[in-house]
């Protein structure tokens, strides 16, 4: 993967969004999970904040729609990885 993807990345992300997604990874081993809290409605972060992710990689990237629903997650476990 491209090293100016990741960085562009993280820098789109920031240190908010960064910190976002290294907690997701923490608590859930993942930065893509079904947030439930008490009773309320389902949070998909993959549709979510996710798709912020997605359409920000369009801008970017030339994959199809399947590569980017593929793909996002590792760029931005590579992004809390650099940090």
């Amino acid at each position: 993967m491209d090293e100016a993807l990741i960085e562009e990345t993280r820098r789109w992300l920031g240190e908010e969004g960064l910190a976002f997604f290294s907690k997701l990874l923490e608590d859930h081993g993942k930065v893509d999970p079904v947030l439930i809290v008490g009773r309320q409605i389902p949070h998909p972060v993959h549709w979510r904040e996710g798709m912020q992710v997605r359409n920000f990689l369009r801008q970017h990237v030339d994959w199809d729609q399947e590569e980017l629903d593929n793909r996002w997650t590792e760029v931005v476990e590579k992004c809390i990885r650099r940090k």
